[in-house]
This record gives structure tokens, C-alpha cells and sequence, in this order.
């Protein structure tokens, strides 16, 4: 028995390489490595093929009757129990790819990969595992938004080829169970087991990811405010101190907090997720983009700021004018505001 699992007849061994869970009575199964459904006696994660014959031989597994995950991160390894559910997930969270995402080349790509070992103490009919399946499947995506993890086209993330699942309970029955509180439990546990995998793996977004995540580096942001720097020599001493000062400002939590605002309420217009909204013209009548910039101008450097901002809303330069209509004014802010900081000194 190992407190860990919801099925009190597992036995499971772990090493730095691996994990085996076994049940002499079988598991009837469904995964999308093992062909559909099947009756088996153990599931293997292992980090790495070489010693997988080894492990049958060293614990007496019939290849024939198991389930293997392959090329696990055995270090991020996390473990979920609620009630009769538990979900065991090795989560990395690099190349994940959203649902559209074309894969050219992708049998050359290093993929990230989700490895889902989900657990059920209770005996269900194949339409009830199949259906549970697809909660587990449904609760990996709603966890990736919940990180806000991104796919390399700026997408949310959904996954990718590489990922594996087997949902295994202690065997086949017709009888009815609470659907409801199973599917609940699904949900909850693999959600929060895949989270805790990816934040265990070092998965954690600054505010400067974000913005890189929209299309924008510090450098483009020093080049934009040093494009409207007029009756100053532009030295790289200036350039410098501007940089400096943006990486200052990002560590106030009221300019990040526009920031992150701005980053959200873009998407959502970009993606008309606001009924009788679109803003893709840019309006006239839309001006609370531009509060957002004066704010974050105001923030920075005061007054004289908000001054400045509007010769960096008017002008555009650089990568602020091909941002949307609320970014190109939240970092028409930022830069004016930081250029309006270190001139004062």
C-alpha cells in the first residue's frame, strides 16, 4: 500500500529513472500508446528506453501485460489523490503546441511532453473510462491556460504529439457509478497535478516573458524611446540608461499590473471574445487604451510624463506602432514615462 494511491493493492517502486505500479488482480486500461482498451498488470514511466528490458526482467513483467511511458522526467514527478482518483503526471513544458498549430519538420523537434497515469479504485463500464479519458484530456488544457502556457506562435498552449495518457481502473463493470462526482474528481486531480508537475519543473512567466510573449524585447522598447530623443546626443551610455530604467519600472507591481492588463484585453479583442466588440480599426471612441498609457506614464514619472506619452501615442515609433490598439499605448507609456525619469535626474 502506499498512502499516494488511491488503490490500496498497488504496489510502486521509484527510482531516479523510473516508477512501476503493479496490481497482481490486472487493470483494464485505455491509452493512446497500448491500442485502445486492455486488461494489464503494471505501468511503467521510465526516463529513457535502454533499461526497459532490464526493469521486466529485474521485477518479473510480462512485456505482453504492461503499459509503458516513455521518456519521462522522473524528477518533476507528481502525484494527485482525491477519494478514489489519483493522477500521477511528469510534466515539461518546452515545444507544447496549440490545437492549429502547424508541426512541419516536428519528427526533427525536441518536444515537451505531458505524461498522464490517472487511477480509478473503482470497477466502470468502457463507455464511463472512455468518456474519462476525455476529462483527463480536457483538465491537461484547462491546466496550461491556467499557467498561461504559450505555444511558439503565441497561442495557448494544448499539448503535443509526444504526450501520453492511460486511464487504468481495477477492472470492467456495467453497473452505474456517480458519473458526476467521477468526472469532478478527474478534472480536479489532473488539473492540479499538472500544474504542480510544471511549477516543480521550474515553469514560472516574469512580467518580461510576457512581454516577449507578445512580440517585444527590452531593445525594441530603448529604440523606440531614443527614436523621438531630439537635442540630446544618443550615446550608449543613454541607451543604457534607458534600458535600466525600463527594467526599473517593471518592477513596480501598478506598472506591471497595466502591463499585464493591456496583454490580456488585446487578446481578447484580437480574438472577439466580447460580444458586439471590435476594436480592430482602432476607434476614435476607444480612449481607454489611452488611459492605460497615461497611467503608466503618470506612474513612472509623473505628470511632465503624460506630456511625453502623447509624442510617443502620435508618433508610433519603432515596434510600438505595430503593436494592437491597447499595447501600442501601454508601451507608448512605458517608454515615455522611463524617458521622462531619466531626463529629471
Amino acid at each position: 500500500m502506499n498512502s499516494d494511491i488511491c488503490i490500496e493493492d498497488i504496489s510502486l517502486l521509484k527510482d531516479d529513472n523510473h516508477i512501476i505500479i503493479q496490481r497482481e488482480k490486472g487493470m483494464f486500461s485505455i491509452s493512446n500508446f497500448n491500442d485502445g482498451f486492455n486488461y494489464i498488470n503494471a505501468i511503467i514511466m521510465h526516463s529513457h528506453d535502454k533499461d526497459v528490458e532490464k526493469i521486466f526482467e529485474d521485477n518479473n513483467i510480462s512485456p505482453e501485460s504492461m503499459a509503458i511511458l516513455k521518456d519521462t522526467d522522473i524528477s518533476n514527478l507528481t502525484f494527485e489523490t482525491l477519494d478514489y482518483v489519483t493522477a500521477i503526471v511528469s510534466a515539461r513544458n518546452s515545444s507544447l503546441y496549440a490545437a492549429g498549430d502547424k508541426l512541419q519538420g516536428y519528427k526533427n523537434l525536441e518536444f515537451g511532453s505531458i505524461n498522464i497515469i490517472l487511477l480509478i479504485n473503482k470497477n466502470i463500464s468502457y463507455n464511463t473510462l472512455m468518456s474519462t479519458y476525455s476529462k483527463a484530456i480536457e483538465a491537461k488544457v484547462a491546466s496550461l491556460w491556467d499557467l498561461d502556457v504559450r505555444s511558439k506562435s503565441g497561442d495557448l498552449a494544448c499539448g503535443s504529439i509526444e504526450d501520453n495518457l492511460i486511464v487504468a481502473c481495477t477492472g470492467k463493470s456495467n453497473k452505474d457509478i456517480d458519473y458526476e462526482e467521477l468526472q469532478y474528481l478527474v478534472g480536479k486531480c489532473v488539473r492540479n497535478a499538472i500544474r504542480n508537475s510544471m511549477l516543480k519543473n521550474g515553469y514560472s512567466k516574469s512580467v518580461l516573458e510576457y512581454i516577449e510573449g507578445v512580440g517585444i524585447t527590452i531593445d525594441d522598447l530603448v529604440e523606440a524611446g531614443m527614436e523621438l530623443c531630439i537635442g540630446v546626443e544618443e550615446t550608449e551610455g543613454l541607451h543604457d540608461k534607458l534600458r535600466k530604467q525600463i527594467l526599473k519600472s517593471l518592477e513596480d507591481l501598478n506598472v506591471v499590473s497595466f502591463i499585464i492588463a493591456g496583454i490580456r484585453l488585446e487578446e481578447d479583442y484580437a480574438k472577439h471574445r466580447v460580444s458586439g466588440v471590435n476594436v480592430d480599426d482602432d476607434p476614435a471612441y476607444l480612449y481607454s487604451d489611452e488611459v492605460f498609457g497615461m497611467s503608466v506614464a503618470n506612474q513612472i514619472a509623473g505628470t511632465k510624463a503624460i506630456f511625453n506619452f502623447k509624442r510617443y501615442d502620435e508618433e508610433k515609433p519603432g515596434i510600438i506602432g505595430k503593436l494592437g490598439p491597447v499595447l501600442d499605448d501601454v508601451f507608448a507609456g512605458l517608454v515615455a514615462g522611463c524617458m521622462s525619469k531619466i531626463f529629471e535626474e
